[in-house]
């Protein structure tokens, strides 16, 4: 099967899912943040400009950005970034490898990776005291997802492949 560089249908639902689920949690937590997702927002990174598939920001950071009337963020202003993988696509291996490596260079606290093949599964990393990404936890499939940073969260992977 020939690589393809356009996310797959499902891609976008799954990331739809997943933003709405973040937001509804941020917005019940009250927390002091902003949710987006993927398009028209874009982030400096030290090896250039990303658009993660969904995002949370400092929603100071976010308000200040907008009143400067700039079209990019800083990086470092990002407490979560989330992308959603479409296998044997031509950013699979970004999403898993160059991106990690940029996002903890950039000083992201939090990093998930969400994938819908063979089964919907959800990786949470978390910025270590090395400056690189571990594993905290993964949910897969019907596994409860309960996560307490950046703020409170719970879903179910499979509740993201619901469209």
């Amino acid at each position: 099967m020939a690589r393809r560089d356009v996310p797959l249908p499902l891609h976008g639902a799954v990331s739809d899912r997943l933003h709405s689920a973040l937001r509804a949690a941020a917005e019940a937590a009250a927390a002091p943040v902003y949710v987006g997702r993927g398009g028209d927002e874009e982030f400096s990174v030290p090896a250039g400009i990303r658009k993660p598939d969904v995002f949370v920001i400092d929603a100071a950071a976010r308000r200040e950005t907008l009143l400067e009337d700039r079209s990019t963020y800083h990086g470092g202003d990002l407490v979560l970034v989330a992308e959603v993988v479409s296998r044997r696509s031509g950013s699979e291996q970004s999403d898993r490898v160059a991106k990690r490596r940029e996002y903890a260079e950039a000083g992201i606290p939090h990093y998930w990776i969400v994938d819908f093949r063979p089964v919907a599964r959800v990786e949470v990393l978390e910025l270590n005291d090395r400056g690189r990404y571990g594993t905290v936890r993964t949910a897969l499939d019907t596994e409860e997802l309960k996560a307490a940073e950046p703020f409170a969260v719970t879903l179910v992977p499979a509740a993201l492949l619901e469209v």
